[in-house]
């Protein structure tokens, strides 16, 4: 059964996902495919899993430092994890989005 805190946390990263547009237009994260995966842990840690819709577009590397910093503002959430896949080196995107 999910904690009290992942409830919480949960909530306010559905509600963040859900008005978050990607910076090409086209919707939503989660509406433009980009959004490949997300898991909470009891503690209100988040994983994402995330494909860019450009993958040499730097706004889209800072359009995801954005969205994590948002994310950390929020009260449950204790920490962000964003790993972009499907790019080249997707490892330096999720290297310098987390830093």
């Amino acid at each position: 059964m999910a904690s009290r805190k992942q409830k919480s946390a949960q909530r306010q990263l559905v509600a963040t996902l859900g008005s978050w547009n990607d910076p090409h237009g086209g919707g939503s994260l989660p509406d433009t495919g980009g959004l490949k995966g997300m898991q909470v842990d009891d503690d209100g840690n988040i994983s994402l899993k995330i494909k860019p819709s450009r993958a040499h577009c730097p706004c889209c590397l800072l359009d995801l430092i954005e969205l994590r910093k948002t994310l950390m503002g929020k009260k449950q959430i204790q920490q962000v994890t964003i790993e972009v896949v499907e790019v080249p080196s997707p490892n330096r995107w999720t290297n310098s989005i987390n830093e």
